[in-house]
């Protein structure tokens, strides 16, 4: 009954030392609770960027999911997944990225976690050649938009058939009067082989280099005489005068007729000859034919050694005038020319001349 008593007096009392009690352990429990509950700070590098994360998570799979990003296989990270992360600790993700190769004409899509050009290439199994290019550069950094091209370049030697075209050269001409022109040589194109060193890229020329030039058939340049003398002038000028003029520009003026010689033969022996001495008689079909075909005449027709002189070329004789080599002898060999003359007696009376000139023209008469 007394500790009835007692009880009742002092309930009160032990009521508000409980209650009291409660309220100190209670915030205690609140307090060691939300310490265990503070983030953990941890250094994130995402494809080579770094950066400072403020996390709750337990593991870096917990974290990633935080963080919102999906892993595939194809990429890499460290650490592993179910790896516990503490406060202080890196979380490296290099995620794989899809780079377009433009190559050989084509385009390769290269799956690959690398992040520069040269090591992309590698993944991709691409070889390049000493010359070849790349866009970007090797040692560039890629970006997730990026592309690259490999530009294959090649060099070689190709050879080129050119034409080489003739000039014109023209040179003055005392002979022939202001405003005259004479042809002396005909102008022909030559031929050559070019060698070239061609560089192309992706199949694109790109530069072309001549190394060297070699001449197959050189070029003959077209000679053209242009007159320089007024006619008053030819006109008072004595003999001897228009053959130095004549002789300066590289012609001849003889029998009152200017040219230029294909060739000067010294010491030239001089016959005469005539159809009588032909040996074939009066009558004949032969009889007076030269070996050209045509028939001989006295004071145009010589007969030529046609190693020397071309048969149907014109000469000029000193002492006996212009000729045509129209026909031939079998005693008639090199400086040695026969004259045609209507007669034996002639022939006779003609007799042998030696060490004359002779002026071989051509096929034309001047």
């Amino acid at each position: 009954m007394e500790l009835c008593r007692m009880w009742e007096k002092y309930k009160n009392h032990a009521l508000i030392w409980f209650c009291s009690l409660a309220l100190v352990v209670i915030p205690a429990i609140g307090y060691f609770s939300a310490q265990a509950a503070q983030p953990k700070t941890v250094t994130f590098i995402l494809d080579g960027e770094s950066r400072t994360v403020a996390t709750r998570a337990d593991t870096v799979d917990q974290f990633l999911q935080e963080q919102r990003i999906a892993v595939t296989e194809k990429d890499s990270l460290r650490p592993k997944p179910e790896k516990k992360i503490a406060d202080g600790d890196s979380i490296t993700l290099t995620t794989s990225w899809t780079i377009p190769i433009l190559v050989d004409g084509e385009e390769k899509l290269i799956q690959t976690l690398n992040r520069d050009v040269e090591s992309v290439l590698r993944d991709a199994k691409i070889a390049l050649g000493e010359k070849d290019r790349v866009v970007p550069e090797l040692g560039t950094r890629l970006r997730k938009d990026s592309t690259i091209e490999v530009k294959r370049v090649v060099e070689q030697i190709v050879q080129v058939e050119e034409r080489v075209t003739f000039q014109e050269v023209r040179k003055n001409d005392p002979s022939l009067i202001k405003g005259e022109t004479k042809v002396l040589q005909n102008g022909q194109e030559g031929k050559a082989i070019a060698h070239y060193k061609l560089v192309t890229e992706n199949g694109t020329e790109i530069s072309r280099e001549l190394v060297k030039r070699d001449v197959v058939t050189p070029k003959i340049d077209r000679v053209v005489a242009v007159g320089t003398a007024t006619a008053t002038a030819t006109a008072q000028m004595d003999d001897a005068s228009q053959r130095v003029m004549v002789a300066s520009a590289g012609m001849v003026s003889r029998g009152g007729k200017v040219f230029r010689a294909k060739q000067v033969l010294n010491g030239v022996t001089l016959t005469a000859y005539s159809a009588e001495g032909g040996g074939k008689p009066p009558g004949s079909p032969g009889y007076g034919r030269t070996a050209t075909g045509v028939m001989a005449q006295a004071g145009h027709t010589i007969a030529v050694d046609p190693k020397v002189i071309p048969l149907g070329w014109w000469v000029y004789i000193e002492g006996v005038g212009y000729r045509r080599a129209e026909d031939v002898g079998g005693a008639v060999r090199g400086n040695k020319i026969d004259v045609f003359v209507n007669t034996t007696q002639e022939a006779i009376q003609f007799g042998r001349k030696r060490n004359r000139t002779v002026y071989i023209i051509g096929p034309e008469k001047p």
